[in-house]
């Protein structure tokens, strides 16, 4: 809708809001294009959770400042994906499967919400494809 400067800019301010969200033990990735993963170690669910609620409320409340051609100002919400071992899965690639499970049950769901992975997410995620 906006274009690659002020998606650049927004990728780079969820970056921030990520880095300042997250604890020291944690690991913050961009992981593709727009999505990041953060790794955070003797976590359950819940923490999980309050953490992904905190990075999403405070993304929403955030104005990105675009400059260039046409300056814009751009507020943006996202979609969060939970995953936790051993629950979701005991290596990386089933934690990544399952945390874009539970991603894709936020978008599906109205986007701007957080979803933790359980068993019925990946059935829901399953009757979907």
């Amino acid at each position: 809708t906006y274009g690659h400067d002020v998606g650049d800019v927004v990728i780079k301010g969820l970056g921030d809001i990520l880095r300042r969200a997250k604890r020291n033990t944690d690991a913050v990735a961009r992981f593709g294009g727009e999505e990041f993963v953060i790794i955070c170690e003797e976590t359950d669910a819940r923490g999980a959770m309050l953490l992904a609620e905190r990075v999403r409320e405070e993304l929403k409340k955030t104005l990105f400042h675009a400059t260039g051609g046409a300056a814009q100002t751009v507020q943006v919400t996202c979609s969060l994906g939970v995953a936790t071992f051993p629950e979701a899965g005991e290596t990386w690639e089933e934690l990544f499967k399952a945390a874009d499970e539970a991603l894709y049950v936020s978008k599906r769901s109205g986007r701007d919400r957080s979803t933790a992975w359980t068993p019925g997410v990946r059935s829901a995620h399953e009757r979907a494809a």
